[in-house]
């Protein structure tokens, strides 16, 4: 009778477990917005700071809308960026769901002294979106890079060179003939999906920024199996999921995965939790 008691026991606290972690995963975590700091570049004398904020998969649909995007542009704010980044991925599925007037007066809110950049992701070339996402950020204050360079002036005469790639799964991503032909005194290659960093590690950039594996939106401990499939589920993501890396080149590039906001498939997380990045760059 004691062992059956110690297994009912153990199967209801089995049970609440699982309902309270699935609960977690669709009704807490997605919306339970992190921020990751980085300082890069410090070892550089007679240098300033500025600060570039990185956002990306947003993947706006009927469970995280424009009023959830508040939340986050206020948290981008907060920060003061110099320059704030999106690599790409808007909408979820702009067939099934969008909301373009809404959207755009939201991303509008969104500050930097100096520019906001952005670029394409897989989503939004799919359901439509290649029609509206390029209007969508120009009039959300964006500039949108499709394979081409931006040149940065910061106040103390530096220059900073961002070089935007289109979307590697659906797009025609290239570089600009004209990429490094001008002096810049920090270079950044923004790419959507992690794994195509190694194509362009000749160029040596000082670091990649891109976005797109969402880190698998799963890590459940002990668990590395499901992890790993959750990783393995999105092209281009497999090597690069999370996080930063150090890209093995002439001179040593780092790579940055930004696990994103939205969801995709599903709309829950568990162990990774939304973030929003924040790089302290001395230049």
């Amino acid at each position: 009778m004691k062992l059956l008691k110690y297994l009912c026991i153990s199967f209801v606290v089995l049970i609440l477990l699982t309902c309270g972690c699935i609960f977690y995963a669709f009704q807490i975590e997605p919306y339970n917005l992190q921020i990751k700091e980085y300082t890069l570049n410090e070892t550089r004398a007679d240098t300033n700071e500025i600060t570039i904020v990185q956002i990306s998969d947003l993947h706006i649909k009927k469970d995280f809308t424009y009023e959830n995007l508040a939340n986050v542009v206020e948290t981008i704010n907060a920060q003061k960026p110099d320059i704030v980044i999106f690599t790409g991925d808007l909408y979820d599925n702009y067939a099934k769901y969008n909301d373009d007037n809404n959207l755009i007066k939201e991303l509008q809110k969104i500050e930097a002294k100096y520019n906001k950049i952005s670029i394409w992701g897989n989503r939004d070339y799919g359901g439509g979106a290649v029609r509206q996402y390029a209007t969508i950020m120009e009039q959300s204050g964006f500039t949108l890079l499709t394979n081409k360079n931006l040149y940065v002036t910061l106040d103390n005469g530096k220059k900073i060179l961002f070089t935007g790639l289109d979307d590697s799964l659906l797009g025609n991503p290239f570089m600009p003939d004209s990429t490094k032909m001008y002096d810049s005194d920090y270079d950044i290659l923004l790419t959507h999906e992690p794994d195509a960093a190694i194509n362009y590690l000749n160029y040596n950039y000082d670091i990649i920024l891109s976005g797109h594996s969402h880190g698998g939106q799963f890590n459940i401990p002990f668990l590395p199996v499901v992890n790993e499939m959750a990783v393995t589920s999105t092209r281009l993501s497999t090597e690069y999921s999370g996080g930063m890396y150090t890209l093995k080149s002439d001179t040593d590039s780092t790579l940055y995965v930004n696990t994103g906001i939205g969801t995709t498939h599903i709309s829950a997380r568990f162990g990774v939790v939304p973030e929003v990045a924040v790089f302290h760059i001395y230049i």
